[in-house]
């Protein structure tokens, strides 16, 4: 009986400069947004319990938003011919 082929794995992208950029940026608002929620901890019992549970909701929703951009910048091109295409046309205009 013929074995299978495995499957094929999809390797993360190689970040280049702009990306390590992107994801430095987006490194630096999680650190904001760490030290906003210790500050607001902090001040928890001078602060009303809906506005720290609002602080909580929006530090929590900042996170999934900044995770999902770092995960789209990783995954792998749906596009992979286009990209390449588009590569090799900058190439020769310049």
């Amino acid at each position: 009986m013929p074995k299978s082929k495995p499957p094929r794995r999809k390797r993360t992208r190689h970040p280049g400069s702009r990306e390590r950029s992107m994801l430095d940026f987006y490194d630096r608002l999680e650190r904001i947004t760490d030290r906003a929620e210790r500050e607001a901890e902090a001040l928890a019992d001078k602060v009303p319990p809906e506005e720290l549970a609002a602080m909580r909701a929006t530090c929590a929703e900042n996170r999934r938003i900044f995770a999902e951009a770092r995960a789209a910048m990783l995954a792998p091109s749906r596009t992979p011919v286009l990209d390449r295409l588009v590569t090799e046309a900058r190439r020769r205009a310049r």
